[in-house]
């Protein structure tokens, strides 16, 4: 008696079903069940009621001991009394115990769509069938979908973050929504285009805030859909596009400095050995690919557009609008931790420590970073900094006007934003003064970026994990199930 009673417990709505018996049959623990529930109309839910007749109802249940278990109920028909009722027979339903026309009760359903959602289809599949519930790949992929089909709208959003993420790297992309007050995903899109933007916006009336990245999609999406909620340009994309700029901004530097007396070669310097066979090869490849530089600035002024060009000369047009704006040839970028000695087993420094005297080339992406993040530095890298500063004494200035700018981030003055700009399109500073120039055009979503604590942070976050799904998937899966996988999990009762 108290082993029957354990496993009515044991059964998904213990209060409602009653044990009739336990047998096993090849490798499955059949149980039979029947329900004590009294009967009710679903059409008019009346109790006026007489029985009909019954049938047996296999349902597949959460194994026990890794063996399968499959629970045979004992379904009622009954008739309705009521004579104003359209119904006039009717199965009892369970639907604490399985959905109607189901094979499976609705726990194992669950365990199933979630053991998918959290693993994928294939490898969900394999883990299922090794705990004795074995399932096939598209019967999993469906209970996600099902799920993701049955889910609840969003409550109502106030904070809204919005980014894109890419199908296929600069060929396709979708967009990512989320809910910043409550850290949760509410939606994806399948492009990323403000009309789409704008169409999600017009559904839900209650955003006040919006945060998202520089580029101008989302920014005419946002003022569409959602003409009285404040942008914030995130802080995070300011400060890598001011790095951008400060690199760009260094490498111009040394490639001016060049055709500068003194600064390629010193006097009193050896003179260059004999080129060894890669550095002979890596001449050749700087001449043609100086040609390409040739040949583009040509076309360039001519007027041609950039694809024109790139198609032409067998560059990306991204290649080709920095070649156009370097104002000089830029020079393939060295590693900063490369020394290219002029004579083998030459020490690095001098004996009173000077940097050697033979270095004129710097990584400008490492000191663009060094610049702007003085309080990280080691010592060997502040040296680093200093003779890069002494080679180069121009690059004081831009060090200055790059942190001013994050000063005012971290201590938030927005009130400073304006001399700053002025300051660094008055520069010398090309790119730098580029940067300030379109900062105006978006002044006061950067202005709420340094004054609000909003940010996409955990939006790029949440854009990590869906990398992550789609690569397990091996891009063999559409959007539904994408979607279905990167929405966060909702119990059932809630689904």
């Amino acid at each position: 008696m108290e082993a029957i009673d354990a496993i009515r417990e044991s059964l998904p709505t213990p209060g409602q079903l009653l044990v009739e018996g336990v047998e096993q049959r090849e490798g499955v623990v059949v149980v039979r069940v029947s329900s004590t529930a009294p009967p009710r109309c679903p059409a008019c839910a009346g109790s006026c009621v007489s029985y009909h007749s019954r049938y047996d109802r296999r349902l597949r249940d959460l194994p026990w001991q890794g063996r399968q278990v499959q629970l045979r109920l004992r379904t009622r028909r009954f008739r309705c009394r009521n004579g104003a009722c359209p119904r006039k027979i009717f199965a009892e339903s369970l639907p604490g115990v399985a959905s109607a026309r189901a094979r499976e009760s609705r726990r194992r359903c669950e365990t199933v769509a979630l053991v998918g959602y959290t693993v994928g289809g294939r490898p969900g599949a394999r883990l299922l069938r090794r705990l004795g519930m074995a399932s096939s790949t598209d019967t999993v992929l469906r209970r996600i979908k099902a799920r993701a089909r049955n889910r609840t709208p969003p409550l109502r959003v106030r904070v809204l973050g919005v980014d894109d993420w890419a199908w296929r790297k600069r060929q396709r992309y979708g967009t990512l929504l989320m809910d910043l007050e409550r850290a949760r995903v509410i939606d994806l899109l399948p492009d990323r285009s403000a009309r789409g933007f704008a169409a999600w916006l017009g559904k839900h009336d209650h955003i006040e805030v919006i945060s998202r990245d520089r580029g101008g999609l989302y920014a005419d999406g946002g003022r569409q859909g959602a003409p009285a909620a404040r942008q914030i340009t995130d802080r995070y994309h300011l400060v890598s596009n001011l790095a951008e700029a400060l690199e760009r901004d260094v490498q111009r530097l040394q490639i001016e400095a060049r055709v500068e007396p003194g600064v390629s070669q010193s006097a009193d310097e050896p003179r260059a050995l004999q080129p060894t066979l890669i550095e002979a090869r890596r001449q050749r490849c700087r001449q043609a690919r100086f040609h390409r530089f040739q040949t583009a600035i040509e076309l360039g002024r001519r007027g041609y557009r950039h694809d024109a060009i790139a198609k032409q000369v067998g560059i990306s047009a991204g290649t080709v609008s920095r070649w156009l704006q370097a104002g000089a040839f830029p020079e393939r970028q060295i590693r900063s931790d490369r020394r290219r000695e002029r004579a083998p087993f030459r020490s690095l420094y001098a004996g009173d420590g000077k940097p050697p005297t033979n270095r004129t080339h710097y990584s400008s992406g490492r000191v663009a970073s060094l610049l702007l993040t003085p309080e990280r530095r080691s010592p060997a890298q502040k040296r680093h900094v200093d003779a890069f500063l002494r080679l180069y004494p121009k690059a004081r200035d831009l060090r200055r006007l790059a942190l001013r700018f994050r000063a005012m981030l971290r201590w938030r003055k927005a009130t400073r934003l304006a001399a700053w700009m002025h300051a660094a399109v008055s520069s010398d500073f090309h790119f730098l003064a580029q940067f300030a120039r379109v900062l105006g055009r978006d002044l006061g979503a950067v202005e709420q970026a340094i004054t609000s604590r909003w940010s996409n942070g955990p939006v790029e976050g949440h854009i990590n994990r869906l990398k992550m799904i789609k690569r397990q998937m091996y891009g063999r899966a559409g959007f539904e199930l994408l979607k279905a996988r990167v929405l966060p999990w909702e119990p059932e009762d809630n689904a």
